[in-house]
């Protein structure tokens, strides 16, 4: 009698295993030869898409990284010179010495040395006025001393050095701003250091200590400890980006110039409808990962749902730009400190310059820029950061006639690394937004990696993907 039943209403009985497995977008508007098929479809060619992207074509599985920019790299950025031939970074530059970031260099015969500033005369000076002034720094010995009780007290969240994962309730030290921290810890001396090795974060006192650590964590701090950082032995990151990018173009796996304009994504797959220069595509795949920072204007072509939203919406940012100036009349072996006489640590006051450095290209320096945090995904515009640069360029030479010569600076190149350093508020921290991040993870067959979800730093987020995100991605492909 019951398959009597079934039979009579065959069709209901196998409707919802057709839905399950029906197609959001019709392959009718599509040329065949404009339907790409994989395993996983990956957005965003920055550090942790162009990672994830060979780690799991290395893993045999198959995938698509759309990329909105015309290039791999994200915040990778190399300019060279054509007079010398000379290639700056001017982006990403140092990178941990561990076994991840030396097979992934290996794997593409990028070699790697040990970093070193060389042999560069200083000075600091208060970019407020253009004076001079006079910093005393920490001792090694004392440095050190800092370093050791720092190192004691990261030791007891060994869970940090993977990611965000945070225990419950919150330990209160965490959520300390970073300066009531140091001064509970008796760790001021590493201030100076942390500041200038974790740009990007504005006014790193009044941030919460986990959101220092998560740069300067447990696996930095030991390397930075023992000069262990490595860098490009060529001085060209962007030489990595360009040979995925090669691998990646010639297995059809790579679409540049290409934004996601629609979607649909279920728990049997996801479709994205993408603008390309040829064209429309349909991208179908069995899991998608977003790597591009989680702005809700960047992801409204995904169709966030409420728990995403809730998530996405409390995290604030900040923004980062950096440039190749030349024409700065400052001489090319000085590299020129921003620093304050009145104010804790002569730490300087952002938005501003953190630091004008030579770059091997003579007549040229890397000038290197912050905001504060804002709720904003663009905190200043473009043409006020680099107007503040070129006058307080100036504002120097005319302070320093005698060491800088007076001339007109030229942006040779100029870039915004805005929304730069994700993160969240003591309050949202303390409620649990983190682990209410990772628990998206694999919510309509969507993962998610990059800065936001573990730290500004490709060592980490390589690190991240491996141990973390991937092992998910992999799951019942």
């Amino acid at each position: 009698m019951r398959f009597a039943a079934c039979s009579a209403t065959l069709a209901l009985c196998w409707l919802p295993v057709a839905l399950a497995y029906s197609h959001h977008y019709g392959s009718s508007a599509f040329k065949t030869e404009d339907i790409i098929v994989r395993d996983v479809a990956i957005i965003g060619g920055g550090s942790s898409g162009t990672h994830a992207a060979i780690s799991l074509k290395d893993k045999g599985k198959s995938i698509v990284v759309v990329e909105k920019k015309a290039r791999l790299g994200g915040h990778t950025e190399t300019y060279t010179d054509p007079s010398t031939g000379i290639p700056v970074d001017y982006g990403v530059v140092f990178f941990h010495n561990n076994t991840i970031v030396k097979n992934y260099f290996n794997r593409f015969e990028v070699p790697l040395v040990n970093s070193s500033n060389g042999d560069l005369r200083s000075g600091d000076f208060d970019f407020r006025t253009g004076n001079p002034v006079n910093i005393t720094r920490p001792s090694p010995e004392a440095l050190g001393a800092a370093f050791v009780k720092y190192i004691a007290f990261l030791s007891q969240y060994p869970a940090l050095d993977s990611g965000l994962f945070l225990s419950t309730p919150v330990p209160d030290d965490l959520l300390l701003p970073f300066g009531e921290f140091v001064a509970k810890y008796g760790i001021g001396d590493v201030v100076q250091t942390f500041f200038t090795t974790n740009q990007g974060i504005g006014d790193i006192l009044t941030l919460p200590v986990i959101e220092v650590m998560r740069v300067n964590g447990l696996s930095l701090t030991l390397q930075g400890a023992s000069n262990s950082l490595v860098t490009t032995a060529r001085h060209n990151t962007s030489e990595l980006y360009g040979k995925a990018q090669n691998e990646l173009l010639s297995a059809d796996s790579l679409l540049l110039s290409s934004e996601v304009k629609s979607s649909s994504r279920t728990a049997t797959g996801v479709e994205l409808v993408v603008k390309t220069p040829s064209g429309k595509k349909l991208i179908r795949a069995k899991k998608l990962l977003i790597t591009i920072p989680p702005r809700l204007e960047f992801l409204h072509p995904f169709h966030l749902d409420h728990r995403e939203r809730a998530v996405f919406t409390k995290l604030i940012n900040f923004g980062y730009y950096t440039s190749i100036i030349k024409d700065t009349g400052i001489p090319d072996d000085v590299m020129v400190w921003n620093y304050a006489q009145d104010t804790p640590y002569n730490l300087p006051q952002l938005p501003g310059i953190y630091l004008i450095g030579p770059n091997g290209i003579p007549g040229m320096k890397n000038v290197y820029y912050s905001s504060q945090r804002s709720n904003a995904t663009f905190p200043i515009p473009d043409s006020n950061v680099k107007a503040d640069i070129v006058t307080t360029i100036k504002r120097l030479q005319a302070a320093n006639p005698g060491q800088f010569n007076k001339t007109d600076p030229e942006f040779v190149v100029y870039s915004s690394h805005a929304p730069f350093y994700l993160g969240a508020s003591p309050e949202d921290t303390k409620k649990g937004i983190y682990a209410e991040m990772y628990a998206l993870q694999g919510l309509r067959n969507t993962y998610w990696s990059g800065a936001a979800w573990r730290a500004q730093d490709s060592s980490m987020l390589w690190k991240f993907n491996e141990e973390v995100v991937l092992p998910q991605v992999l799951a019942g492909l």
